[in-house]
């Protein structure tokens, strides 16, 4: 017992728990919501950042297959401008949601932070097959793009 219990603490002293590294920051860089919905149809998560009208259109035709009438596309002037998709893929109940906490330029990169909601146990939600996800649009930008939880 002491051999196993020695050897967790040795393990968990040797573990940074999951901390994120300590990245500078110099910016928050604006962004706009455009769509954030319990159903995206989409059940894998997905983090990806688009760059066209046709990726747009393509990502609508897959949001708006099981619905009557469809989210309208929103537009986008992609010279300017580009969008972010946050997808959670699928989960077993309502209650979840994606969002988009801060978007901030490091030296790097630009950092999107994600964040949402989940359900506590023993919340009342909606006892369905969910898949969240949140859509913004920023202006283009130069330093590659990584997303944060």
């Amino acid at each position: 017992m002491k051999i196993l219990l020695m050897s967790i603490v040795i393990l968990f002293s040797t573990c940074k728990g999951g901390q994120s590294p300590q990245v500078e920051v110099s910016n928050n860089i604006p962004f706009q919501v455009l769509v954030s919905s319990s159903q995206s149809n989409i059940e894998e998560p997905q983090r990806k950042i688009i760059k066209s009208q046709e990726e747009l259109q393509t990502l609508f035709a897959e949001i708006n297959k099981t619905r009557k009438p469809g989210i309208p596309i929103p537009e986008i002037d992609f010279d300017k401008e580009i969008v972010a998709f946050i997808n959670f893929g699928q989960t077993s109940t309502g209650g979840y949601t994606v969002a988009v906490e801060s978007i901030k330029e490091t030296k790097d990169n630009i950092m999107i932070f994600v964040g949402g909601t989940s359900p506590n146990q023993g919340d009342n939600v909606t006892m369905v097959l969910t898949t969240p996800f949140t859509m913004i649009k920023l202006n283009k930008q130069i330093l590659p793009i990584v997303f944060e939880d």
